[in-house]
């Protein structure tokens, strides 16, 4: 296959549309048919920002050689109630089939599993998966413009639908510089007095035995003067985020919810599943012997490592359940990001035949990390101790693919709404945690997405 400018890229990919729509044979029920030409290199993150479709979907994987920026919607799958888990994923496989390993629903769910989407989480749904309609996609395969399309009505329709479509998707890049916005307002939920209370509760909570762990977290809204590009925002997020799945959902202009997060949920290909227990943490050292300090007291910190391994016994426990093998670090390691680090356990695992995504997702989410130990008590704490609806945040965000799907934590994220940009974060409480210190832990993570901001 030929590599192609973009704009030639447009006219091949408009043939092999025709060629699918006129020559394919019949088809008894709805299909997704997915046509694609190979590309010149474009940056993605670059080309997603000049589309004017407003529906905008990223996935990059942590060492960003698989990366998918698409516009439009092919395929919706999406409610404002979670559907048993099991069901959904049967609906999400219907449509996905092995002649086209790479076409793949991008979502999430979100993190409470019951009740309705708060407001400003309306436009996502409790869950929303999409097959974008035009992708720019990045593998070890190569480039390539795509479009996937739900085959389900007249041809000649279709088609003409499928051109006026195509001729919305921008070929030239354009971009504005970043400006430069003034903040009106911060508001921290709970704020600083607030939090004190509620940690003080869950501690007193956990002295009584009530329960091991609970992951609080923090969100601080700020409102600026002009509207905030998101696709521009996490451009500038990821130039700073090494070693991070980065994640953008876009439904409507001005109006997205994006990330770059340190933590896989699970891998699954084929049967094998990774997965790893992320807890703890630490900055980075301004110099290799600060780094090496505070790495060293992250390992030797009594309440770090029992929170890591609360996480670790837990994960442990459920892929046991669900694993015929099963093949976990000796050793506790350090994961370095970009500004803090943490420690780490990876696990790999064949999985039983019984085993499905749903089973996975449902036993795996949240994990201590998220969520806190034992789970339903320390979920029931998070309702009553947090101000607000976490919405997608920390929650299962990833694709589903014919035989490989993807989770990943959606934290370190932020959820925008034009000039109202809210960042989330969040830290893990045990006995001998401190108010302030957790505070100010929470600071570390949030001032990565500050500094994004130019604040």
């Amino acid at each position: 296959m030929d590599t192609l400018s973009f704009p030639s890229a447009k006219i091949r990919l408009l043939e092999e549309l025709e060629r699918s729509c006129f020559e394919l044979p019949p088809f008894e029920k709805p299909r997704i048919v997915r046509c694609k030409v190979e590309v010149e290199n474009v940056a993605a993150m670059q080309w997603l920002a000049c589309q004017s479709i407003t529906t905008k979907t990223y996935w990059a994987n942590r060492n960003q050689e698989f990366k998918m920026a698409g516009v439009g919607i092919a395929h919706e799958i999406s409610g404002s109630e979670i559907p048993d888990l099991h069901d959904l994923f049967i609906r999400l496989r219907e449509l996905l089939n092995p002649e086209y390993p790479e076409l793949r629903y991008y979502g999430g769910i979100q993190f409470d599993h019951e009740g309705l989407p708060a407001e400003e989480w309306q436009s996502f749904g409790a869950y929303r998966f999409v097959i974008p309609q035009f992708e720019l996609h990045r593998s070890a395969a190569g480039n390539f413009l795509v479009c996937n399309y739900l085959q389900e009505r007249d041809c000649d329709d279709q088609f003409v639908d499928l051109i006026k479509q195509l001729e919305d998707v921008q070929s030239e890049m354009t971009l504005s510089d970043w400006e430069e916005r003034t903040i009106l307002h911060r508001q921290d939920f709970p704020d600083r007095e607030e939090w004190q209370t509620s940690l003080k509760s869950a501690l007193a909570d956990m002295d009584s035995q009530l329960y091991e762990k609970v992951v609080l977290a923090r969100k601080a809204t700020l409102t600026f003067n002009d509207p905030v590009d998101p696709v521009a925002y996490l451009l500038r997020l990821r130039r700073m985020s090494e070693e991070t799945f980065n994640f953008y959902f876009q439904t409507d202009e001005g109006h997205a919810f994006l990330g770059a997060t340190p933590e896989r949920l699970f891998k699954r290909q084929g049967r094998t599943i990774h997965t790893e227990a992320i807890a703890g943490t630490r900055p980075r050292g301004k110099t290799t012997r600060d780094d090496e300090r505070y790495a060293k007291a992250l390992l030797n910190s009594e309440k770090e490592v029992r929170e890591h391994s609360i996480v670790v016994d837990v994960i442990h426990s459920v892929l046991s359940k669900h694993c015929s093998q099963l093949v976990v670090d000796e050793d506790v390691q350090i994961t370095k990001l970009s500004h803090v680090q943490h420690l780490c356990k990876h696990f790999v695992g064949e999985l039983d035949a019984r085993t499905s995504d749903a089973d996975l997702v449902k036993d795996l989410h949240p994990t201590p990390a998220m969520g806190g130990f034992p789970t339903h008590i320390a979920l029931d704490a998070i309702k009553s101790l947090e101000p607000f609806n976490r919405g997608w945040y920390a929650a299962p965000i990833g694709f589903v693919g014919h035989d490989h799907t993807e989770f990943v934590v959606g934290i370190r994220s932020a959820l925008i709404e034009r000039e109202r940009v809210s960042l989330y974060s969040g830290a893990g409480i045990v006995l001998g945690s401190d108010p302030s210190e957790e505070w100010q832990e929470i600071e570390d993570k949030i001032s990565k997405f500050l500094k994004a901001l130019d604040l």
